[in-house]
């Protein structure tokens, strides 16, 4: 591992989740709950995650509406980055 300049951060081992937010409208913030937690790294392949399927929280949503959808990074000492920007999407 390369010398770490203060403040730098190793997703590897500085991450531990990822929060995911769902909503219909609005915007995020610190008194929503996340409607899906990934982890940072798989557990099977100790890879870090890049991806989130959301049609895995279809059977959770009703069908044919437009959703916001904007996720947030905490660190394993449970510092959370600021919420994304939502995007957009349906089912």
């Amino acid at each position: 591992m390369p010398l770490a300049a203060p403040g730098d951060m190793y997703p590897m081992t500085d991450l531990d989740r990822f929060e995911i937010y769902v909503k219909e409208s609005g915007s995020f913030g610190d008194v929503d709950i996340p409607n899906a937690v990934v982890s940072a790294v798989d557990p099977q392949t100790h890879a870090i995650t890049t991806s989130f399927n959301l049609a895995n929280l279809g059977q959770y949503l009703p069908r044919g509406g437009a959703y916001r959808v904007s996720m947030l990074a905490v660190a394993v000492t449970d510092f959370k980055s600021g919420i994304s920007p939502p995007a957009s999407f349906s089912f």
